[in-house]
């Protein structure tokens, strides 16, 4: 029995329906095709216990974005791409265990210190992926083509299962489980039948060959001296044998031919070995969270910034530190983001005023996606990271009207409220934009202020950025609560953002410099309506 080929978690399991891959599995073998069945069998995995909920915050994050746009999902000439959905899944939902953190940490600190082994990772994923191809290949052509391909199948499995010991034998980290898995796999029955077979495929025969060449270089003759059949193969059966159960078969009234029992032959020792296949899709799933981070990793060093394994801490009494901290959406864009320096307190709250288009928002998404990675194991964008480990998370940037909306802006942001209540729970990390923008300033006012108050009860590690400077003055001059800080955005001798963060209330909102950016000045307003107006046709009404 193998031991599950588990490269995420301390305790090995398989984490989809076995049963369901099997089935596949020996469908594609006799068949072809089943991608179709692959992909449905592979999208229903089971994940590790987690406390976190992603509806409250992966729209928010748009952790879909990041995992199609900010991270590595198909290896340089492949044709079939990653499962970002998978991917997804387990950045949306961090595992509770601290083990299966620390494992995960353990294999990118390997890929990282060890290129040679990021390379057999690679591989590892190309040869799975090599084997899957051939699987879903469908049978064309004649009977002994269908034969030719799975014994092509046999042959990339055995190479795998060779391979692996060979690449991964010296790893310390989790990925030695791939060693270990291929040398168990090696001392099974379903193995060694899968060797002797492709054995007496490859080597039926020797022979010792006379040739004569003419001087134009011409074959003239080719003469077999010996021939020596490889009777040491235990599939292996002498020419009388294979005459006289020939004739066997003719006298009982069968037509049966070799290449029927060869397939069959081969379709036996493919069911021999079918719990191996099983355990190499799932590691090559696996595979694809750590080689789609490595590529966050390469992405963030062409643009002179680092990517870090964080300082995970169960203390709640300790403060988050992000050194360098950036957006990696940020790096999409023409310009490199400016990375900044952040430290949050563990518990309490923090109020974020600043210009529109200082990067508040860009900060707060950055503090969310840097969580959630943080609790999955992986890199995070920042060059050094102490985070508290959370228990869950609440995010709530994005703003969307919809036509079948039935509450207006005020409506709408007090559901916001009410939800954010009903989901969270005790120390949790909770991110809010633009808190009650939607109403006048007195009555958002008092709302925000009643949202603080009560929020504090749950000692979560919260920002909450607002545009009302003078309330948020007021809060900083007499707090309603203890535990409650401040960041504003950094500007320039010239008052333009640096994308920084300092502690402090914003003293503007550089509206009128935002206006004058994109074009919403009177004299701007002015010019259209003048172009607009001297094109009118003359006599119009």
């Amino acid at each position: 029995m193998l031991t599950p080929l588990d490269l995420l978690h301390t305790t090995p399991k398989l984490r989809f329906d076995a049963q369901a891959l099997k089935q596949t599995l020996t469908f594609a073998f006799a068949t072809g095709g089943g991608g179709d069945a692959f992909d449905r069998a592979l999208a229903k995995v089971t994940l590790a216990p987690s406390g976190y909920s992603p509806e409250c915050y992966t729209n928010d994050l748009f952790l879909e974005d990041f995992v199609a746009r900010c991270l590595v999902t198909r290896l340089p000439g492949a044709q079939r791409g990653f499962h970002r959905s998978h991917i997804k899944s387990l950045l949306s939902q961090p595992p509770s265990e601290r083990r299966d953190i620390e494992l995960r940490q353990g294999v990118f600190r390997e890929l990282c210190t060890k290129p040679s082994m990021l390379a057999a990772c690679e591989e590892t994923w190309r040869k799975i992926d090599a084997l899957r191809t051939v699987l879903e290949a469908a049978d064309v052509g004649k009977r002994s083509g269908a034969i030719a391909r799975r014994v092509e199948i046999l042959r990339h499995l055995r190479d795998i299962i060779c391979w692996l010991p060979y690449a991964f034998g010296e790893s310390d980290s989790a990925l030695l489980r791939l060693s270990s898995y291929a040398e168990q796999a090696q001392q099974t029955d379903g193995f060694r039948h899968l060797v002797q077979l492709l054995d007496y495929e490859d080597n039926l025969a020797t022979l010792d060959l006379t040739v004569r060449i003419g001087r134009d270089g011409e074959i003239r003759t080719l003469d077999i001296v010996r021939m020596r059949e490889n009777s040491r193969n235990p599939v292996y059966r002498g020419p009388w044998r294979r005459f006289w159960e020939r004739l066997l078969v003719v006298f009982r009234g069968y037509s049966l031919h070799e290449r029927e029992v060869i397939g069959r032959l081969i379709e036996t020792v493919f069911d021999g070995i079918q719990p191996a296949v099983v355990g190499l899709i799932q590691a090559q799933l696996q595979l694809e969270l750590y080689l789609s981070l490595e590529g966050l990793r390469r992405s963030a060093a062409e643009r002179g910034l680092q990517v870090s394994l964080p300082e995970l801490i169960d203390d709640d009494r300790a403060p988050t530190r992000l050194e360098r901290l950036f957006n990696p959406f940020l790096l999409l864009e023409d310009t490199p983001p400016v990375p900044c320096d952040l430290e949050l307190p563990s518990t309490g709250l923090t109020i974020l005023t600043g210009p529109n288009s200082g990067g508040k928002t860009r900060l707060m998404q950055a503090i969310g996606v840097t969580q959630l990675l943080a609790q999955s194991g992986c890199y995070v964008p920042a060059k050094n990271a102490r985070l508290g480990r959370r228990a869950g998370m609440f995010v709530s940037l994005v703003h969307e009207s919809s036509a079948d909306q039935r509450e207006g802006r005020l409506g709408t942001e007090l559901i916001r409220i009410r939800r954010l209540f009903e989901r969270i729970g005790f120390g949790n990390v909770v991110l809010l934009d633009e808190l009650c923008s939607g109403t006048n300033p007195s009555e958002g006012e008092e709302i925000v202020e009643l949202v603080i108050a009560l929020l504090n009860r749950l000692r979560p590690q919260a920002v909450i950025c607002t545009h009302f400077l003078q309330f948020a003055a007021r809060l900083e001059q007499q707090p309603p609560v203890g535990d409650l800080a401040f960041l504003q955005v950094e500007l320039d001798a010239h008052q333009k953002p640096r994308y920084r963060f300092v502690p402090g209330v914003a003293t503007t909102s550089l509206a009128a410099q935002t206006a004058e950016r994109l074009g919403v000045t009177r004299e701007a307003l002015e010019a259209l309506i003048e172009k607009k107006t001297s094109a009118e046709p003359v006599g119009s009404s």
